[in-house]
């Protein structure tokens, strides 16, 4: 079984991006999956200083630069963690209160929604990858 075997729809992402009852911080990593190629784990590890909001790109990970291109978010996404960093101005990206989000904590929300974590960033792919085909009929 290949990643893509198992994936959230455009659909089902929108509407649990909607639900005010999920954390921010899962909302927003959920979106980043979706919309990118960064992994789960590298994600995970950011922190507030290695996003630039404006610029709307994530600059590093893991103290590694990230290549032009690569760290792109959208406007969407950037409007999330602005809401979701508020005024916090270091410390780890994805939290809750002041504890970072865990592998464990990410991997049992996204159950509880009925969702492997994997999923989002699989849906995402295979969506941007039909998505001019959709437009060309």
């Amino acid at each position: 079984m290949t990643l893509t075997d198992e994936r959230i729809t455009a659909e089902r992402l929108e509407e649990l991006l909607r639900d005010d009852s999920i954390d921010m911080a899962h909302r927003a990593l959920w979106l980043l999956l979706w919309e990118g190629d960064l992994r789960v784990l590298d994600l995970l590890s950011l922190e507030i200083r290695d996003v630039d909001l404006r610029a709307r790109r994530v600059t590093g990970v893991c103290g590694r630069p990230v290549p032009e291109g690569e760290g792109d978010i959208s406007e969407r996404a950037a409007g999330l963690l602005r809401t979701l960093v508020g005024d916090r101005e270091s410390g780890p990206l994805f939290a809750t209160g002041n504890r970072a989000l865990g592998w464990e904590q990410v991997m049992l929300t996204a159950g509880e929604q009925g969702h492997a974590i994997h999923e989002f960033r699989a849906g995402g792919r295979l969506h941007r990858r039909e998505e001019p085909a959709a437009h060309s009929e």
